[in-house]
C-alpha cells in the first residue's frame, strides 16, 4: 500500500543523480513528495549556493522529469544546532507527513526518536554522486557535468560563486567592547566575503542590562576602535558604521542586504532577523558563522570575560600568565631590589574617611574590595561593606583593637596562609576563586590570613572586574583607592614578574 506522503531532506549543494534516485524511490513509495531543503541559509565551503537556487533546481527536476503534480512542497530548513529545535522546526515548516525517506543517519535517527517512521535507502554509487565530489571536481576545473542532470548544468555553473568577496552587501553588528582578537576574526571575514560592509555597533542606551554595564566603554570609544582597526587594513572605503538600538539593527528592512555575519552562540538572532525580512517580502540574507577564537585557557575570548578580569584583549589569561612565574615553587618573594618601587601607592591615596567615601560615591563602582583591617573596618563602618574583604587582625603596631576585631571576625570561609614579603600560590587561587563566587553565587567573600596580607593587593588588582575598586592600606600614606582598569592589571603582572621563587 502506497503512503500518501514522503518527505526528503537534504542539502542539494548541487542537485545530482544519487537525489534523483532517491525522489524516484519515494515516489515509487507515496503519492506525493515533500522536500526539505537544509542548511537554507548557511553560507561556506560546504553550502555554496542559496536556497533560493536550489529550490529553482529541484522545480525543474520535477519538471523535466513529468513529476510536478507529484511535488507537494519545498520548504527551507535551518540548521539550529539542537536536535529538538530542529525537529520543531521541521514539523512547523513540512505539517503532516506519513514517512521520511532518506540516507542521514542524523536525520534519521532525531525523526525515529520522535516516533516518525523511517525508510532508509542505500546511497545511489556514492564514491559519485556526493555534493562534496561534485563541488571539488567544479573547483578544479573537472568534468562533473555527467554527475548532475544536463538541464542543471548551466544553472550550477553560473551560479557556483568563485571569486571573493562573494556578496556586494554583508551586514554585520556587536558591542565591540574591548576591541579584541574576536572582534577582529569577525571584521576579517566580513570583508573576505563581502565588497561593501556595514557594521552595527550597539548604543550606550542598548548595553545598559548587559553585565557588568559599568564597565562597558562609550559608544564613542568602541567605534573609534574599529575605526583604527579598519584604517589598519585600509577597509574604511568599503565600511559604513551605524549606531543601533535593537538586534535586528535595521538589517530586517534593508532590502540589498546580501548577508549577516553571526557567532554560532548569536545564530538564533539571525534567524530571527532573516524570518522579519520574509514577512516584508525581502530575501534571506545568508548567514555566515564564524567561529569564536579562544584564549590561552581554552576558553571563547569574549569582552564579558574581559570586563570579569580573567583575560586581556589578546586572550591571554591572567591566572596562566601568573601561574608561569612560579616555575617549581608554591610562592614568589619579593627581592629587595623591588620594596622601593612598591612604596609607590598603585592608585589614588586617601588620609581621611570623607574623601574616600566622596571617591566611592563618584566612581560608583561595579565591585569593591579591601585589603587590610583598618579599612575594611572603615568601610564596613560607612555602611559600605566590600565584596571582597581581605585580612589578618594586624596592624602596624601589632593586633588590631578589640573593636575591630569583633566587626571582622566571625566565620572565615576562606583561610590561608601567607608569610611576609611573600604571595603564596595558594593566595593567588584563592583570591581568584573568591571573586569568581562573587559572580556565580552572588555572595561577598572574605578571606582571613594567618601571616601577613600586604601584599595580597596585587592579586586582588589582577583577578578583580574592571571598573571595581581595590583598597588597601598603606603603611605610610594611609589607604591607596585602585580602580581597575586594564593599565593597572598590566602593571601588576609586571610587577609579580620581578619576584622570585
Amino acid at each position: 500500500m502506497k503512503f500518501q506522503r514522503a518527505v526528503i531532506i537534504g542539502r542539494f549543494q548541487p542537485f545530482h543523480f544519487g537525489h534523483l534516485y532517491l525522489i524516484k524511490k519515494s515516489l515509487e513509495m507515496a503519492e506525493k513528495v515533500i522536500i526539505g531543503i537544509g542548511s537554507a541559509s548557511i553560507f561556506d565551503k560546504n553550502n555554496p549556493f542559496d536556497f533560493y537556487l536550489r529550490q529553482k533546481m529541484i522545480e525543474k527536476v520535477f519538471e523535466k522529469e513529468g513529476l510536478r503534480e507529484r511535488l507537494l512542497k519545498i520548504v527551507d530548513l535551518e540548521d539550529f544546532f539542537d536536535d529538538e529545535k530542529w525537529f520543531f522546526n521541521v514539523k512547523k515548516k513540512i505539517g503532516d507527513f506519513d514517512i521520511l525517506v532518506g540516507n542521514n543517519e542524523w536525520t534519521n535517527k532525531i525523526m525515529e526518536e520522535k516516533g516518525v517512521k523511517v525508510i532508509r535507502l542505500p546511497y545511489y554509487k556514492r564514491f559519485l554522486y556526493e555534493g562534496w565530489r561534485i563541488r571539488r571536481l567544479f573547483l578544479k576545473g573537472k568534468n562533473w557535468q555527467d554527475r548532475v542532470p544536463r538541464y542543471l548544468v548551466s544553472l550550477i555553473k553560473n551560479h557556483f560563486p568563485l571569486k571573493k568577496p562573494y556578496f556586494n552587501n554583508v551586514v554585520l553588528g556587536g558591542t565591540f567592547d574591548h576591541f579584541h582578537k574576536g572582534h577582529q576574526k569577525f571584521l576579517e571575514k566580513a570583508f573576505e566575503v563581502g565588497e561593501k560592509v556595514l557594521i552595527g555597533i550597539t548604543s550606550n542606551k542598548m548595553i545598559k542590562d548587559k553585565f557588568l554595564s559599568s564597565a562597558i566603554e562609550s559608544f564613542l570609544i568602541r567605534k573609534e576602535n574599529v575605526c583604527q582597526f579598519l584604517m589598519k587594513k585600509n577597509w574604511q572605503e568599503r565600511a559604513k558604521i551605524i549606531k543601533i538600538n535593537d538586534f535586528t539593527g535595521g538589517v530586517d528592512k534593508l532590502k540589498k542586504a546580501d548577508a549577516i555575519i553571526f557567532s554560532k552562540n548569536t545564530y538564533q538572532n539571525a534567524l530571527k532577523i532573516n524570518d522579519l525580512r520574509e514577512k516584508k517580502g525581502f530575501k534571506k540574507m545568508r548567514i555566515v558563522i564564524v567561529s569564536q577564537v579562544l584564549a590561552s585557557d581554552g576558553k571563547i575570548i569574549s569582552s564579558e570575560r574581559i570586563r570579569a578580569g580573567e583575560i586581556d584583549r589578546k586572550g591571554r589569561s591572567y591566572w596562566l600568565q601568573v601561574s608561569g612565574f612560579f616555575k617549581d615553587s608554591e610562592k614568589l618573594v619579593l627581592p629587595e631590589s623591588l620594596k622601593e618601587e612598591l612604596r609607590k601607592p598603585l592608585g589614588k591615596v586617601f588620609s581621611g574617611t570623607k574623601d574616600l567615601i566622596k571617591f566611592i560615591k563618584e566612581k560608583k563602582p561595579a565591585f569593591i574590595f579591601s585589603v587590610g583591617d583598618i579599612i575594611s573596618y572603615y568601610l564596613i563602618k560607612n555602611k559600605i561593606t566590600p565584596h571582597l574583604l581581605i585580612f589578618d587582625l594586624k596592624t602596624k603596631r601589632g593586633e588590631v583593637d578589640k573593636e575591630v576585631k569583633k566587626t571582622l571576625k566571625n566565620i572565615f570561609p576562606n583561610k590561608i596562609v601567607n608569610q611576609p614579603g611573600t604571595i603564596e600560590k595558594e593566595a593567588f587561587l584563592t583570591i581568584k576563586s573568591s571573586v569568581e563566587k562573587i559572580l556565580s553565587k552572588k555572595e561577598k567573600q572574605k578571606v582571613f590570613v594567618e601571616g601577613e596580607e600586604d601584599l595580597l593587593a596585587l592579586p586582588t588588582i589582577l583577578f578583580s572586574l574592571l571598573n571595581s575598586l581595590v583598597f588597601y592600606g598603606h603603611w605610610q600614606l594611609g589607604v591607596v583607592g585602585v580602580k581597575v582598569d586594564e593599565k593597572i592589571k598590566d602593571k601588576v603582572l609586571k610587577l609579580l614578574r620581578k619576584f622570585t621563587t
